[in-house]
């Protein structure tokens, strides 16, 4: 469509329509503006965030990380005693806290 014909729908000129294009292109277009111009087009405006991951996958993923942020003090103190926990016995308890975390509210992983 040309800019003039998109300019008279959206009631403004071909420069307004130009700025337009300009702003989509450094990505600071608002909101406003594509609803403005969706409706010019008679069309829908559907504004998604859209996850890279499942959900499942990120909260397993924070109850690890959160799993490992609990163990290190006490991995730390253990250590200082010569009673450091490594290897397998650090990843078992590290996945029995995480699975303990995802079981509970998740409200303790944020």
């Amino acid at each position: 469509m040309p800019a003039a014909a998109l300019a008279a729908r959206m009631g403004m000129t071909d420069g307004g329509v130009r700025k337009l294009e300009a702003a989509e292109a450094q990505q600071v277009i608002s909101l406003g503006s594509l609803r403005k111009l969706a409706e010019a087009l008679d069309c829908e405006l559907h504004y998604a965030l859209v996850p890279r991951k499942s959900l499942e996958a990120v909260l397993r993923e924070r109850a690890m990380q959160v799993a490992e942020e609990k163990l290190r003090p006490v991995s730390h103190s253990m250590s200082l005693e010569d009673q450091a926990v490594t290897g397998v016995s650090h990843q078992v308890q590290r996945d029995l806290l995480a699975k303990e975390l995802l079981d509970g509210s998740w409200r303790s992983l944020w």
